[in-house]
């Protein structure tokens, strides 16, 4: 990336405390920084659109905040393909990203798919998102579910689940109230909340399923606050059986 011919590079911290600097040695600021890891969690470049709906924020605010970004070194930017008439919109990425999770990939291919071709896109995106979350617990390599707190031991599993995908879960004490502090689907949330938002409620609901328990009474509230959505993990005792 480039600014008046030479080569930007992220600043360093010099502090050695991890904070990220902007390019004149000042911390970035909580909004900047929020912005930057919602892009880092990417696995597509994103849009100032996507960025706008899922940050609560002015258009202009956030635009101001990603020029001051790319000016630091931390982000890159092309345009889109052109669909029509008018200039094609900025895309926007991290510099350096974190390691995409294959999930958000797929996440978005299937809101995709459903959006085009379902009848009833979110309960089929539900559906699907059960199956995918029987599969997700299913490959967790632990223990099984013992004693009087077996509830509390499933919620915490798909707190760590929802980790190792890529939501940056800030749950409660009890991993009952959560709250989903990233999202690696911005660009796809954004066009498709419904089937997106219904995908993970179906995860949520699987996963427990595959514990042996009934996860249906679960909610998720997209976009409950700027930049994260809130989860209410909701469980009974259910046989484990195929749905």
């Amino acid at each position: 990336m480039c600014r008046l011919g030479r080569t930007v590079n992220p600043p360093t911290d010099r502090s050695g405390t991890g904070t990220r600097r902007t390019s004149f040695g000042r911390p970035l600021s909580p909004t900047r920084l929020r912005i930057l890891e919602l892009l880092e969690a990417q696995s597509t470049p994103t849009t100032l659109a996507a960025l706008t709906n899922i940050c609560g924020l002015h258009e202009n605010t956030v635009r101001a905040h990603l020029e001051d970004l790319l000016r630091d070194g931390y982000l890159q930017r092309r345009r889109a393909t052109s669909e029509g008439r008018g200039r094609p919109a900025w895309l926007w990425e991290a510099h350096r990203p974190i390691e995409p999770s294959p999930y958000a990939g797929l996440a978005s291919a299937l809101a995709a798919v459903l959006h085009e071709s379902s009848a009833d896109p979110v309960k089929d995106a539900v559906v699907a998102g059960r199956a995918w979350g029987r599969e997700l617990a299913g490959k967790q390599q632990v223990e099984p579910l013992e004693g009087d707190r077996r509830v509390d031991q499933a919620r915490s599993r798909i707190v760590e689940m929802l980790e190792d995908v890529g939501f940056a879960p800030d749950p409660d004490a009890a991993n009952e109230q959560v709250l989903l502090t990233r999202c690696p689907l911005i660009e796809a949330a954004s066009k498709h909340p419904e089937i997106v938002c219904g995908v993970h409620l179906g995860i949520i609901q699987g996963s427990f399923a595959e514990m042996g328990f009934d996860g249906a009474a679960s909610t998720l509230v997209p976009f409950s606050a700027p930049g994260q959505c809130a989860l209410h993990l909701r469980a009974t005792n259910a046989e484990k059986n195929p749905e």
